[in-house]
């Protein structure tokens, strides 16, 4: 590995923001951008550096690479994921990390027998407030017993995001970030029950666009969410109660931002504690942390198997809101 991490992006809609981040640490050489769209890759090479390329494959052949953001629809992960391992490069992967349970498990068969990182984008697990519920829950006021959370976008209109093989609408591409938060929080689940529709896209029907669902955790704990395409983007906005034994936390901000936090303690119910974080990127949370298990060897906070649990679960909620059954884990 050279002194200064060679990185490259993959799919420059949502890469770009991993480039931004990339290009803030020491010691990180943006060395290459891929995108099917040479103007795209060209636009992003100005801004930020690299080669060009429209071809992830001659992208690994040419570019010595290190590791790279793959941020394509879902339905490449699979492949380009095995291709870099192959080549000896980490890959971190945005969320979702596939389509299906199978494609995941590809993945993470392909990393570990490269002897690669294979780190999934999960980012609101590296939101301090996040951080603060898991460590609370771990200490002071123990688990979280039960949680009702509120996470609706607005209108997206991409072909791919709503294409049961690729993006699988709203309760698979977006709503995996509040699943995979409350696995963070509460461990495994158990058991789903959906119910759910297609309300505000009827141009992507049967696709579902929204649902409400409950989990039934391993180690006994509850949860309700509301999530989907329910909002508009003018005002989505996020809400989590979380209800310890010894508090109740509240999180609420704009659209995947929960910047704000508010403790009761049952101990002292008289005297909440409030606050509002302000500064927060955890993109750059999120990659400053794969460049560290690059350089370190560490172990990724959000491994594969992570990913893989949250897919799983994101289409458990689907098959149990089409089926009426509630789906055991």
């Amino acid at each position: 590995m050279s002194s200064s991490l060679r990185i490259g992006v993959v799919g420059l809609g949502i890469g770009q923001q991993h480039l931004r981040c990339y290009q803030e640490i020491e010691g990180v050489e943006i060395a290459a951008v891929a995108d099917v769209s040479q103007k795209a890759a060209e636009k992003c090479a100005a801004e930020y550096g690299g080669q060009v390329f429209t071809d992830m494959n001659v992208m690994l052949e040419s570019a010595n690479l290190d590791a790279i953001s793959l941020c394509t629809p879902p339905r490449s992960h699979a492949e380009l994921t095995e291709a870099a391992a192959k080549a000896g490069v980490h890959v971190l992967c945005e969320k979702p990390m596939a389509p299906t349970v199978a494609d995941c498990d590809r993945m993470i068969t392909a990393c570990t027998e490269a002897g690669v990182h294979l780190m999934i984008g999960q980012k609101k697990r590296f939101h301090p407030n996040i951080q603060r519920v898991k460590k609370l829950s771990e200490d002071e006021f123990g688990p979280v017993r039960w949680a009702v959370c509120k996470y609706a976008l607005g209108k997206v209109d991409k072909e791919w995001f709503w294409d049961e093989k690729d993006g699988g609408g709203p309760l698979l591409e977006n709503s995996i970030h509040t699943i995979d938060m409350l696995r963070f929080l509460m461990g495994e689940i158990k058991r789903v029950y959906a119910e759910g529709g297609n309300f505000f896209a009827p141009k992507f029907a049967p696709q579902l666009d929204v649902a409400t669902y409950t989990f039934r955790f391993e180690n006994g704990a509850i949860a309700s969410v509301g999530s989907g395409m329910a909002s508009e983007w003018a005002f989505a906005n996020d809400h989590f109660y979380f209800a310890l034994d010894g508090a109740e936390i509240r999180l609420q901000g704009s659209f995947d931002r929960p910047d704000g936090w508010w403790l009761g303690r049952r101990d002292n119910p008289s005297k909440p504690e409030e606050e509002t974080l302000t500064g927060i990127d955890c993109f750059a949370l999120e990659i400053k942390h794969f460049v560290e298990c690059i350089r370190s060897g560490e172990r990724p906070f959000v491994t594969g198997e992570d990913g893989r649990g949250s897919v799983a679960a994101c289409l458990a909620v689907k098959e149990s809101a089409r089926t009426g059954l509630p789906i055991e884990l």
